[in-house]
């Protein structure tokens, strides 16, 4: 995989380099993470799915921001175990944070998305899809789902800093206390 996203880098434009691509992300974003932010700003848990290359992004995210960093509870789950016990949790008011890429876990991650939308009122799906990623080859957009996500989100976290008034370097134990 790290081959596969190197070609991806390389395949770029000349005229066009991943970070002004990323920069775009984050441009497009502001928006809807701002609006996100604004609506959740009372949200107290999170139930978040995502499959393939974008698991290990929706456990560092439900872990390492919305936990670590916002002290919120959250529930994470991969797409493909999704419908192993998971689905009974979710309630009409479930808060559910879906992370879609363009890998070989769209299908399963479109399918829990799918789900969860018949019980929850308040699914969103954050897809790399809805981004142009000017340069890039579809057939590498996958490989990049991870940086997509973590720009756009990135976004989101700065605004959830902002609505809840908690700083994201705030911690009552971590790097705090010995352990």
């Amino acid at each position: 995989r790290v081959e596969k996203a190197q070609e991806a880098v390389e395949h770029v434009g000349e005229d066009r380099h991943l970070p002004q691509i990323l920069l775009e992300v984050a441009r497009q974003a502001e928006p809807v993470a701002e609006k996100f932010a604004d609506d959740h700003k009372d949200t107290g848990y999170y139930f978040l799915v995502g499959g393939g290359n974008l698991w290990a992004y929706t456990y560092l995210y439900s872990m390492c921001v919305l936990e670590e960093m916002q002290w919120l509870r959250t529930t994470r789950v991969h797409s493909a175990e999704f419908f192993h016990g998971s689905l009974e949790l979710l309630e009409e008011d479930t808060s559910v944070i879906v992370f879609q890429g363009e890998d070989e876990a769209r299908g399963l991650t479109e399918r829990a998305a799918n789900f969860a939308r018949r019980i929850s009122k308040d699914v969103t799906v954050f897809d790399t899809k809805d981004y142009p990623l000017d340069g890039i080859s579809p057939e590498f957009r996958g490989l990049l789902g991870p940086l997509v996500h973590d720009v756009a989100t990135g976004r989101v976290s700065k605004h959830l800093e902002r609505v809840r008034d908690h700083s994201l370097e705030l911690r009552r134990y971590y790097r705090v206390m010995d352990y």
